[in-house]
């Protein structure tokens, strides 16, 4: 099952205010693609509904940004309301995305980024490939799940 992505959005932003991490808007972003990358690899499914669109400085899940830009590089202090009807969070996906905040939630939202713009992985192929300066494409999520294969077998 998809999740929203404000879900795990919400997920990685009470884990920071509880442990006294920075999650900014930035942070949150490259999170939730992570845990998505990974999502598809292990589970050969997409974790979030939402589309990632390869904007000019990183992949974006836009309602996302619009939900957190008021925050500038400060910490999201809130969380923001979830779509109506979400399911919540089973137990398996509660744990996966510990995992993943354990491996990815002592780095910055910037060193995070620059993780997500390496050469030949989903979001690059994505912007030389479809976006123009007036369209952000989507990340097709079998670029996405093929970035991540090469990140488990040593390619980044």
């Amino acid at each position: 099952m998809a999740y929203s992505a404000t879900q795990i959005a919400n997920f990685f932003i009470l884990k920071g205010l509880e442990e006294g991490v920075k999650v900014d808007p930035l942070k949150v972003q490259k999170l939730v693609y992570f845990a998505h990358g990974w999502h598809l690899y292990f589970h050969k499914s997409p974790l979030i509904r939402d589309g990632i669109e390869a904007w000019r400085y990183g992949p974006v899940v836009p309602n996302l940004y619009y939900a957190y830009r008021k925050f500038g590089t400060s910490t999201i202090k809130e969380t923001a309301p979830e779509p109506e009807g979400c399911l919540p969070l089973d137990e398996r996906t509660n744990a996966f995305l510990g995992q993943i905040w354990k491996s990815y939630g002592r780095y910055t939202g910037l060193d995070l980024s620059m993780m997500t713009h390496e050469p030949g992985y989903a979001w690059d192929m994505t912007r030389r490939e479809n976006a123009t300066p007036w369209n952000d494409a989507v990340i097709n999520n079998a670029l996405i799940q093929d970035e991540f294969s090469r990140r488990k077998n040593g390619g980044g």
